[in-house]
């Protein structure tokens, strides 16, 4: 008895032995090449592909400054970990090319003179303790440097954008130049610097994390300058022949553009007259046709509408609610989004012609859709169904990439309209693109207002990843569509929908019902099995 006990003693600690030795190992191994698993739907807590793509091609190294106080209040104790851990993985794929210091500057007058320095300042954080409300000065801010170049994220309240933030602070100090986006002017279009409902500004901002962002005005015949990347074209009223030739010329010497083109033009209360661009056959011979219309979706936003003193909301088919199933889930512009919301909006028509341009339809209303022609009455409180000829998808945004053939290679140099411009005679027409381009069209420009994207995260989001497309390739766009997630219900068909409303009705009642039967059955079988025991 005494020997088995002995045996048994000596085969548990050698199992105790054997288990100790293997998380040591596995300790040892794991301290070398970390593993981790990501279980949210969108990666949330993973390095995207873009980031590790950038990281890895860094030809020097980039030094990265976290200005964190060691005292923090409670609800930002775990950000300084959160962002540690973050950046332990960036350095993991930057072959040891980023190069992390935490710093407190607190206290030591040189790391705060240094701080300032590069932009970065205290914050004021209010704080409860003990039941009383208390403000607090902390650092909260990174520094990312590269030679002489520098940029600084000022503030980091939480690691949502933190990628994002990080990546494109590293790749702008990388970066040999610096891009430059254009807003066309001169024609009324949607102001970038104008901070109203209908401005641009919020997009403007956005972009200037990344970008260069200017105003380019061709309405005196002036040259779209070289150093210009992409031009955003943003609900343009009537362009003349030279603007438009000042485009096109843009475009063959390799420019992009995103036209962002209304097909009405708003009146007093809610009617509207056909907007008439002058773009239509430019447009139409690099490959997409303007819709002469209004399309409407019964997959649509609510929009708000006063009557006297009183505010209302409802479902408007005017605001086009194109769903994930409308989006090209094939192309880096929308293949993470889940919706985008395109207020007023027209069809296009994507063109075959040139075989060396590629046409992709990049969203589509859906199957439940309808377009209408001028007069257009936009009031929500009408008779939709009595103006419905036949209901389908249409194609609402196209983008075409290739090399283009000029829309003035065989046509005179149009004349300025306005002197002070140019002389078009001193210009020679370039004929055919000199190298791949690439041409986004939009039947609506009211999405990208500042009303629409501060409304709808998704319009911004798309028009970041149009101009990152454009402009960089795909090398942030996956990084910014990460968090974008809508989960919006499936539509069910009418008798889907009575059966949903039937079951819920009498459904929960019936369930009861048997419940109750089969208890009383098998209370009785007990009670017979009883008596017969």
């Amino acid at each position: 008895m005494v020997s088995k006990r002995i045996r048994y003693g000596g085969y548990s600690t050698a199992f105790v032995l054997v288990v100790l030795c293997i998380i040591a190992v596995l300790n040892f191994i794991s301290s070398r090449h970390f593993l981790r698993a990501d279980l949210t739907e969108t990666k949330d807590f993973t390095v995207s592909d873009s980031t590790k793509q950038i990281l890895s091609s860094l030809d020097d190294v980039v030094d990265v400054k976290v200005y964190f106080s060691k005292k923090l209040p409670p609800h930002l104790i775990g950000l300084r970990r959160q962002v540690k851990d973050v950046l332990d993985e960036y350095k993991a794929f930057s072959r040891g090319k980023l190069k992390v210091r935490f710093i407190d500057p607190e206290g030591d007058p040189k790391e705060e003179e240094r701080a300032r320095f590069l932009g970065i300042s205290q914050v004021r954080l209010r704080v409860i303790e003990k039941d009383q409300a208390q403000v607090m000065n902390a650092y909260l801010g990174i520094a990312v440097l590269y030679g002489d170049k520098k940029e600084v994220i000022p503030v980091v309240r939480g690691t949502e954008n933190l990628e994002y933030d990080l990546t494109s602070a590293i790749l702008k100090v990388s970066s040999d130049e610096e891009k430059t986006v254009a807003f066309l002017s001169g024609h009324n279009e949607r102001d970038p610097y104008d901070e109203d409902v209908n401005g641009c500004s919020i997009l403007r901002r956005e972009l200037e994390k990344q970008y260069r962002v200017r105003k380019v005005d061709t309405s005196e015949g002036d040259k779209i300058p070289d150093d210009v990347d992409t031009l955003i074209v943003a609900g343009p009223e009537k362009l003349s022949e030279r603007d438009k030739y000042e485009i096109d010329q843009f475009i063959m010497r390799g420019g992009r553009v995103i036209f962002l083109l209304d097909p009405i033009k708003m009146e007093y209360g809610l009617y509207a007259q056909p907007l008439e661009t002058g773009l239509d056959d430019m447009l139409e011979h690099y490959g997409v046709k303007l819709g002469k219309n209004l399309t409407l979706d019964r997959f649509n936003e609510n929009a708000s509408f006063r009557s006297g003193f009183v505010t209302y909301s409802l479902p408007y088919p005017f605001w086009v609610k194109v769903i994930k199933s409308g989006l090209n889930k094939n192309h880096v512009v929308t293949s993470e989004l889940e919706d985008i919301v395109l207020p007023w909006t027209s069809s296009l028509e994507p063109k075959e012609g040139n075989p060396n341009v590629r046409a992709e339809v990049l969203a589509s209303s859906s199957k439940y859709s309808w377009t209408i022609k001028s007069p257009y009455n936009l009031s929500p409180n009408q008779n939709f169904a009595s103006r419905i000829k036949e209901r389908r998808s249409y194609p609402l945004v196209v983008a075409l990439s290739g090399k283009f053939k000029s829309f003035y290679a065989d046509k005179p140099i149009p004349k300025v309209e306005e002197e002070g411009g140019e002389n078009g005679e001193k210009r020679e027409t370039i004929k055919e693109s000199q190298k791949e381009s690439q041409i986004m069209v939009v039947g609506s420009s009211h999405f990208a207002a500042n009303n629409f994207v501060s409304q709808f995260r998704e319009n911004l989001v798309f028009l970041l990843n149009a101009v990152d497309w454009m402009t960089l390739g795909d090398k942030l766009i996956g990084i910014r569509s990460h968090s974008v997630t809508d989960r919006p219900l499936k539509e069910l068909s009418p008798a889907g929908r009575n059966t949903v409303k039937w079951l819920s009705t009498f459904g929960i009642a019936a369930l009861v019902a048997v419940g109750g039967v089969l208890r009383f059955w098998w209370r009785r079988a007990r009670i017979k099995v009883g008596g017969v025991a």
